[in-house]
C-alpha cells in the first residue's frame, strides 16, 4: 500500500482536480465552443438569415426578421460566454465559476427543452446540446466538485 509523501520542496499541497470537475470543465468548454461558433456563424450570415426569413415567412417584415435573428443570437452568445468564463476559472478554484457554469448549463438545458417542444421533436444537434448541458449540471452539482471548490465567503 503506497504511503502519501509530503510535497516536494517548492511545490504546493494543492489537491488534484477530481474527475467531476474535469468533466464539467471539458463539457462547458465544448458547449461554449459550440454556442460561440453558432453565434459567430449566424452573425456572419446575418443578412442571408434575415432575407431567408422574409422570403419564406408570411407577412414578415425585414425589421421583424432582423429582430428575430438578433433575439435568436443573443441568448446563445451570452450563455456561451458565461460557459467559457466558467470553464476557464473553475480549474482555478473560483467558487463563482461553479455557480455561473451551473446557471448557464441549466438555462441552456431549459432553452433546449423549450426549443424541442416548439419544433415538435428533437434534432441530433439539439439532443447533443441537451445531453452536454445535463452532464455539466450533474458534474457541477457532484459532491466532489463541491468539496474541491472553496465556499463563497459571505459577510455577516
Amino acid at each position: 500500500m503506497p504511503t502519501s509523501q509530503p510535497p516536494a520542496e517548492g511545490t504546493s499541497a494543492r489537491p488534484s482536480m477530481p474527475p467531476s470537475v474535469r468533466v464539467a470543465v471539458i463539457v462547458m468548454g465544448v458547449l461554449a465552443a459550440l454556442l460561440l461558433t453558432n453565434a459567430a456563424l449566424l452573425w456572419y450570415a446575418y443578412d442571408d438569415a434575415v432575407a431567408r426569413l422574409v422570403r419564406e415567412g408570411e407577412d414578415i417584415s425585414r425589421s421583424e426578421a432582423s429582430q428575430f435573428v438578433l433575439m435568436s443570437l443573443v441568448p446563445y452568445l451570452v450563455v456561451g460566454l458565461a460557459l467559457a468564463l466558467a470553464a476557464w476559472f473553475l480549474p482555478r478554484r473560483q467558487p463563482w465559476a461553479r455557480w455561473v457554469g451551473l446557471a448557464a448549463s441549466a438555462l441552456l438545458a431549459l432553452l433546449s427543452l423549450m426549443s424541442a417542444m416548439s419544433i415538435g421533436g428533437v434534432t441530433i444537434p439539439l439532443l447533443l446540446v441537451l445531453v452536454l448541458a445535463v452532464a455539466a449540471v450533474t458534474s457541477l452539482l457532484a459532491r466532489t466538485t463541491g468539496t474541491w471548490v472553496p465556499k463563497l465567503h459571505t459577510r455577516a
